[in-house]
């Protein structure tokens, strides 16, 4: 394989990378013009002429426009809230093609033609979000590790509680030995009507999220829940209502192996 072979191969394996030097581009480029408009409002009545003396030429508007260009050209850059990001500056993008389409496509300015570039680009992000050279994609290895490690918590634990102590040798006396804890000793966990509690297969866990827990969405993330209903399928009563942050870390994703339900639910 000559060089050139070598070189087209790294390529095909990076196209995901390629997009996300699309999408830092576009962040940047929207994030001076945003600048501009603050630094210069001439400047953005430059680019809206066919606009008249409407809303769109107003001072709200410039500051508007200019707000989402920074603030959403950052995000972009950094492939923070990449979706987030994208469709906040979506209406922008769109009125500012609509504005433009009366010059048409063959005007020597180009203005319709770049407006619906950067439109159709953040139409891609807004719909794929950012790729590996994102602040989303790390967040989300991030989470998948934590699911993973807790996942590994759970089942070591259930380890531990189904192993025996081994048969005392039959030539020597049992030594004495304290006694296991047993589950009367245990807190028990709430249960319903039924005798299950939050681990049972039958019991559906439902998250409430608040604006912190919502937001990791917009990036492909699952936030960590601020309070989970168990409710059982079969009697319909609420098993439990939790606010523990460990409980809610636990059913963030799904439903993890228990001595109950070894397979997992949900």
């Amino acid at each position: 394989m000559n060089t050139l072979d070598q070189g087209l191969t790294w390529a095909d394996a990076r196209r995901a990378e390629a997009l996300d030097l699309v999408r830092i581009f576009l962040g940047l480029g929207l994030f001076v013009r945003g600048v501009l408009f603050i630094a210069d409002p001439d400047a953005y009545l430059a680019v809206v002429p066919e606009a008249g003396d409407g809303f769109f030429v107003s001072g709200f508007a410039v500051h508007l426009v200019a707000m989402a260009h920074i603030g959403g050209g950052a995000l972009l850059t950094l492939g923070l809230l990449t979706r987030l990001a994208a469709l906040v500056q979506l209406p922008v993008l769109a009125v500012a093609a609509a504005l433009h389409a009366a010059s048409g496509p063959l005007a020597g300015g180009q203005s319709f033609e770049f407006a619906t570039l950067v439109l159709v680009l953040l139409a891609v992000f807004a719909v794929w979000g950012g790729g590996p050279l994102s602040l989303d994609r790390w967040l989300e290895r991030r989470n998948a590790l934590d699911e993973e490690r807790e996942a590994r918590i759970v089942e070591e634990t259930a380890t531990r509680l189904h192993a025996t102590p081994p048969e005392p040798a039959p030539d020597r006396a049992p030594i004495a030995t304290a006694a296991a804890p047993s589950a009367s000793r245990t807190q028990a966990l709430p249960t319903c009507s039924c005798g299950h509690d939050r681990n049972h297969p039958h019991v559906v866990p439902k998250r409430f999220y608040g604006l912190r827990g919502a937001l990791p969405f917009f990036s492909g993330a699952t936030g960590t829940p601020t309070r989970i209903e168990f409710r059982c399928r079969d009697c319909g009563e609420v098993v439990e209502d939790t606010t523990d942050r460990d409980v809610m870390r636990q059913f963030r994703y799904r439903r993890y192996a228990t001595p109950e339900s070894p397979d997992g639910a949900e």
